[in-house]
């Protein structure tokens, strides 16, 4: 009964329902006492760029996609390989009691400071250097997650996933005019909607039928035709030569077993050329959407990207459940429960586990693996940055900050079950994705992608979606997600970077577009500079990630301190957060000064550093005592709120 796919999928989003209902409105009511009648930044400080009062439906959408991206689908499908069962637990769990919690406490506090970022909050709650440091250690962390996000999305355009090349950027175009005509030409919120998706729908049918294989424009002509005579092979025999949508990865693959050394070499390199122009590419956008009015490109994106989401949530939950009910192989879980000790390598015949090199420990490497599939650091800064300055009326945080995670932890629990079921036995045996620690450290972070996008394929093929198109619309929903969640976070580092300049008196420097620039060439960076990484980069941002969820819940512990309200249900989990990621970093920090990867050592250094004078700061603030916070400002209905 408990390897049965559906059981797993509806257990947990019961409890993820139960809990917004009971926890998440306690919250709200009874800990930061949210306030239907007081004024929101959106109101206050109306500009019509950053600052816009949006429905809950349409900021919904848009916070939700912001946070989503690659975090709840790349860490579970990594965690997966040391058990399915704390994968669950964590993300239930760890959603319910820390993720939203954290995500509500950063919206709240900001809300409060009239939609001031968490960062420059911490001027008031702990003095001038906390807010530098917290300031800075957001930079570090936002550069390192986008550098991550950059390199998953080129990987899967160039090797597996060419067919969401067309939806994705055709869906920039469909959500600029989704924001016109409803914010300049009036056009009713619905009618828009409906005509932003079925124009998204044809988007990714018109990607399946033309998928762009950019990485054939960096090739030479003898592998061109070697690649047409591959094609025209497939079409005479009937068979997948080079699988459909003709992915990079999968053209290698078919060189390789046909002993075409040569072809193979150039296109390792045309590859290489190829990855490193989307990142450019892909930089170069996040600059452009990060200084445009949010009305225009991100908030209606995100809102038509949120429907894509819900219906790949929905069609997976009932499409694992019919598999589950029909006794399909997809309806049932094929991994280990519980897995503490990985191999390296995979075990040969014959040979024990004790006979080959372990994995790295399951603890507390899982915990800071999901990330953002239980918990995530960064959503404060989405929470603090942009959906604030969004909020219509306080308790419209409740659903949009706390619902918003446990809907994440929900997509987190399909992709759990998509690695471990959807994909099949043979993903977890011998020659599988999940066989060895080797196979899935070494072979690159859209690797993963691309299991739960087949996993995920197998779902959908129960309800009748054909394989190839469930494929198109899982893999345009990872990039589409991880593209949101780029533009988002580059406009969130431009205002972490305009109120670093403003701290240090730079304020001529502290404009949209100095900012920006700075905040790609952070991204940037890490893009370039530590592609090696692989998946220790996605760990290491796991790690900084769950430091500075720490670090917030640290901050909004002081908020209520000096409130006199109750810090239990912040301080608990801020206790947990410190405990989890300190550990791994020292683990981590220990591992790359053994391998003499300098840079990394230097990057865990500075966040170790600036996360302790934080602590030091917070210590001295409570110890301070309470008081020092006057929140008066005038009501919608013109009288002084008493809080």
């Amino acid at each position: 009964m408990l390897d049965n796919a559906a059981v797993v999928a509806i257990g947990a989003f019961a409890l993820l329902g139960v809990a917004y209902f009971t926890y998440g409105r306690f919250l709200g009511r009874k800990v930061f006492r949210l306030d239907p009648n007081h004024r929101t930044p959106a109101h206050t400080l109306e500009d019509g760029v950053d600052f816009v009062p949006t429905r809950i439906p349409v900021l919904f959408g848009h916070h939700f996609a912001s946070i989503a991206g690659l975090g709840p689908i790349l860490g579970p499908a990594i965690a997966v390989i040391w058990g399915w069962v704390p994968a669950v637990l964590w993300v239930v769990f760890g959603c319910i009691f820390i993720g939203a919690v954290h995500d509500l406490g950063a919206l709240t506090v900001s809300l409060r400071f009239q939609g001031r970022t968490i960062g420059d909050v911490c001027r008031d709650l702990m003095g001038p250097r906390a807010r530098l440091l917290a300031l800075l250690i957001i930079f570090f962390l936002m550069s390192l997650a986008m550098g991550a996000f950059v390199l998953a999305i080129s990987g899967l355009f160039v090797n597996y996933n060419p067919d969401a090349i067309i939806p994705s950027f055709g869906l920039m175009v469909v959500a600029m005019i989704v924001g016109v005509s409803v914010y300049k030409l009036k056009v009713g919120l619905g009618p828009a909607t409906v005509l932003g998706l079925a124009a998204f729908a044809g988007l990714i049918l018109w990607g399946v039928a033309q998928p762009v294989t950019t990485y054939e424009w960096f090739v030479d002509s003898d592998t061109q035709a070697a690649l047409a005579t591959a094609r025209d092979a497939e079409s005479a025999e009937g068979a997948a030569v080079l699988e459909t949508p003709y992915g990079a990865a999968a053209a290698v693959k078919h060189f390789q077993a046909a002993g075409e050394d040569g072809t193979v070499e150039n296109l390792d390199s045309a590859v290489s050329q190829c990855k490193n122009t989307w990142i450019v590419v892909l930089l170069g956008y996040a600059f452009i959407a990060s200084v445009l009015p949010v009305w225009l490109l991100l908030q209606p994106r995100d809102y038509i990207n949120s429907f894509q989401l819900y219906f790949a949530l929905a069609t997976l939950l009932v499409g694992l459940t019919v598999a589950a009910a029909t006794g399909a192989a997809e309806g049932c879980i094929d991994a280990p429960a519980f897995r503490p000790v990985v191999p390296e390598v995979p075990l040969q015949e014959g040979q024990m586990l004790e006979d080959v090199p372990h994995a790295p420990s399951w603890f507390p490497l899982l915990f800071v693996t999901i990330a953002c599939g239980a918990v995530s650091g960064f959503h404060a800064m989405v929470s603090s940055g942009t959906t604030v300055r969004q909020i219509n009326r306080e308790t419209d945080a409740v659903p949009i900050g706390y619902g918003s995670m446990l809907v994440e932890g929900g997509l987190a629990i399909l992709v759990i079950l998509a690695c471990t079921a959807g994909l099949g036995a043979a993903a977890w045996q011998s020659g599988g994705e999940y066989a060895s620690w080797g196979t899935i450290k070494g072979a690159g972070l859209p690797v993963q992608l691309s299991a739960v996008v087949r996993g995920g394929a197998n779902f959908l093929n129960h309800l009748g979606i054909p394989v190839k198109y469930g494929s198109a619309l899982l893999a345009v929903t990872i990039v589409a997600f991880a593209m949101t969640t780029l533009d988002t976070a580059t406009r969130l580092l431009r205002f972490n970077v305009e109120e670093i300049c403003r701290s240090l008196k730079l304020n001529l420097l502290a404009n949209r577009y100095f900012a920006s620039l700075t905040a790609v060439a952070g991204i940037a960076f890490f893009a370039f500079v530590l592609t090696s990484g692989g998946k220790t980069l996605w760990i290491l941002f796991g790690t900084t990630n769950q430091l500075l969820a720490g670090l917030t819940l640290l901050t909004v512990s002081v908020f209520l301190f000096k409130l006199g309200r109750p810090i239990v249900y912040t301080l608990v989990p801020m206790v947990l957060m410190f405990g989890v990621s300190i550990y791994a970093m020292a683990g981590q920090l220990e591992g790359f000064v053994k391998d003499g990867q300098w840079a990394m050592v230097t990057v865990c250094a500075i966040i170790l550093g600036i996360a302790g004078w934080l602590i030091v700061e917070a210590i001295i603030s409570f110890a301070r005592g309470r008081g020092g916070l006057d929140f008066g400002e005038p009501t919608v209905d013109g009288e002084a709120n008493s809080q």
